[in-house]
């Protein structure tokens, strides 16, 4: 009975090892999981069985080394691994969509960053000429590395008021 505690021990130090690459990753269960296996080495040599503790060993090093001997094989990973590409870009060319004179409305706060509205296109926005509160009028003053630079528009009238 003793026997089959250590082997269970083992085992479930092993699943925890596995879990941990394969589905949680953080060092938590690993930790665990060898501990566990520790223990398991330990126990045997704790209760002095001799010669049993030192075939525990063996073949708790033996298990080991075959586990980590079939998981190093390529094919092994290939079971699980994606087999998808990304072909989708992170950025979009921005200078085919705006062009410098577009008027629009903010939408959030430009501080100095934020959303903007360009017709039925949103986008993100930086302004040069401070806070931008939002559904001010603006428009495109600058297009350079994927960045637009507005302004606001200001009313005719205010120059008189």
């Amino acid at each position: 009975m003793f026997w089959f505690l250590i082997a269970g021990i083992v085992f479930i130090g092993m699943l925890f090892v596995i879990a941990e690459v394969l589905f949680v990753p953080g060092g938590i269960l690993g930790i665990v999981g060898g501990l566990l296996i520790i223990f398991a080495i330990y126990l045997p040599y704790y209760y002095e069985l001799g010669l049993g503790a030192h075939i525990n060993l063996l073949i708790v090093l033996a298990v080991l080394t075959i586990g980590l001997i079939v998981s190093v094989k390529s094919k092994t990973w290939s079971k699980i691994s994606l087999k998808t590409d990304v072909s989708s870009k992170v950025r979009e060319n921005i200078s085919d969509k705006f062009s410098i004179g577009d008027k629009g409305v903010s939408i959030s706060r430009l501080t100095p960053m934020g959303q903007a509205r360009f017709g039925e296109q949103m986008a993100e926005v930086k302004s040069y000429t401070g806070f931008i509160d939002p559904h001010t009028d603006i428009e495109i003053i600058e297009i350079y590395n994927d960045k637009i630079i507005v302004k606001p528009i200001k009313l005719q009238d205010e120059s008189i008021i």
